[in-house]
């Protein structure tokens, strides 16, 4: 790889870091040595560096920065199953290292366990390898859902608590349209660090096994667009009157952050 490409690969990768917490780290040894060690306590997908004298085998050089790496190839788009389980798996990675999570589902209907089953798997796969601190939650949906709001909040109350991990205070907001503006249809999961569209939504089909959805990456610009959209205080979008949900739900994989124990690398 060149010098010009390597640099900005490098202008790319320190926009988007993510910084661990409860990291110790020894001043006698070199960086690569401190890493390699930090990636045994709670794995990382791959380390960059300039050289791996020792073969580790998830450090990566500069020569290994191309699409014949598996550790280095990342796809754009995925076709997955509609379940819960298939849906958290492809945004996992990037939801376990995300410190603000948006999902964005007009037709998002907190009675429904479709949807429910959605959001406590992404939820639970938050905490799978986490190495920071809880994320911020936000739900967003819209009055396209027909109940009014105070229908609505009294279902988030009633359905959502026991989804939502103990560690966790999700906020729940509604969006109306504003005439000849952006329509509410579209479905995302967004994160300060990236986004997935999804192209029918955020809930499990009725058939699972044999209902498939096209999952995609957003490129920078639609990426940076819907997260401005989206974000609190835009004025795209009629706010409602947001509701705070806290989680009561415990499980093995909502476990304190930091933890050494793993699941899938980070």
């Amino acid at each position: 790889m060149d010098h010009a490409r390597m640099t900005e690969l490098v202008e790319q990768l320190s926009e988007a870091m993510v910084r661990r917490t409860n990291t110790v780290a020894n001043p006698d040894q070199s960086w690569l040595n401190n890493t390699t060690e930090e990636h045994q306590r709670v794995p990382f997908h791959a380390i960059l560096a300039r050289r791996n004298t020792a073969g580790h085998a998830g450090v990566l050089v500069a020569d290994d920065l191309d699409d014949r790496t598996p550790l280095w190839t990342a796809s754009r788009g995925v076709t997955i199953s509609r379940t819960a389980t298939a849906i958290a798996g492809a945004v996992g990675n990037i939801m376990r290292i995300a410190t603000e999570i948006t999902f964005i589902d007009p037709y998002f209907a907190p009675h429904h366990p479709r949807f429910r089953n959605v959001l406590e798997a992404c939820l639970t796969a938050c905490f799978r390898g986490r190495v920071g601190d809880p994320p911020q939650i936000r739900i967003l949906s819209s009055d396209k859902n027909g109940a009014d709001p105070t229908f609505f909040h009294s279902e988030c109350r009633r359905h959502l608590p026991g989804v939502i991990p103990a560690e966790l205070t999700v906020t729940v907001r509604r969006l109306k349209e504003r005439a000849d503006g952006e329509r509410l249809h579209n479905r995302y999961i967004l994160t300060e660090i990236g986004g997935v569209s999804f192209g029918v939504g955020l809930d499990e089909a009725q058939a699972p096994s044999s209902a498939t959805d096209d999952l995609h990456v957003l490129d920078r610009s639609q990426y940076e667009e819907r997260w401005r959209q989206y974000s609190e205080g835009s004025l795209t979008f009629v706010s409602e009157h947001p509701i705070s949900i806290a989680g009561t739900r415990r499980s093995p994989d909502s476990r304190p952050p930091g933890s050494p124990r793993v699941g899938s690398p980070a």
